[in-house]
């Protein structure tokens, strides 16, 4: 059986539903589910720093090569800053 994930004005706005935060694309009980359920939470984490590292929460360059550059070093940023934690906790 498939699902739509993706919201529909005409649908789900009146009931309120926002089916991308309720539905998942990968069934529980599967072997793929199983693999990436202890991910989510990181994704999440990690999805709302990045919000919050933009100026009023937008994408601070234009065009593709200069956005992935800037994805870039907000990745290089993160792996730093756990390394840094990582070795001071360690040591």
């Amino acid at each position: 059986m498939r699902i739509r994930v993706a919201s529909n004005s005409t649908s789900d706005k009146p009931e309120k539903i926002d089916r991308a935060e309720k539905l998942l694309q990968i069934p529980e009980g599967t072997a793929t589910f199983q693999k990436i359920k202890g991910r989510r939470v990181d994704a999440e984490s990690t999805n709302a720093s990045l919000d919050s590292f933009f100026w009023n929460r937008r994408m601070i360059a234009y065009g593709p090569t200069r956005q992935t550059l800037v994805m870039l070093g907000f990745a290089m940023s993160q792996k730093a800053t756990s390394r840094l934690i990582h070795y001071r906790c360690s040591h």
